[in-house]
């Protein structure tokens, strides 16, 4: 797929079940979501599907309040927040910036995931535009 920003990317091996999941955790214990919480365990095993290279980012909704309040959270990789509707906008963001870092030689040039995740208004109501665009 042809994108607007030319930021490397990587393969990913299929994962074939639960079992196979890595071992590393980049979505720890701590959260603040209720017991059992399915949106909890989309974010854990999203973050171990993607690997330590990643930049979350998420927009205002229950996974952040939940996760991420009082100078806490429960994301070991580098994580951000945006406002409710943003998080398109947002992502594409990051990515430019990370081509125009790699470009400068500030970074080095390899893959790094940039994941954004939002809930129904960040994604279907206010959100669908930045998203469209994205």
């Amino acid at each position: 797929m042809d994108t607007l920003i030319d930021v490397p990317t990587q393969k990913l091996d299929p994962i074939k079940g639960v079992k196979k999941l890595p071992l590393e955790e980049f979505f720890t214990s701590g959260h603040r979501t209720c017991q059992g919480c399915e949106s909890a365990l989309v974010m854990k095993m999203m973050a171990k599907a993607a690997g330590p290279r990643t930049i979350v980012l998420g927009s205002t909704g229950c996974m952040y309040v939940a996760n991420t309040t009082y100078y806490s959270t429960s994301w070991v990789v580098p994580w951000m927040h945006t406002q409710l509707g943003s998080s398109g906008s947002a992502a594409m963001g990051a990515a430019a910036g990370l081509k125009a870092l790699m470009r400068k030689a500030k970074i080095k040039r390899e893959p790094i995931n940039v994941i954004a995740f939002c809930g129904d208004g960040g994604g279907a109501d206010m959100g669908l535009s930045a998203i469209s665009a994205a």
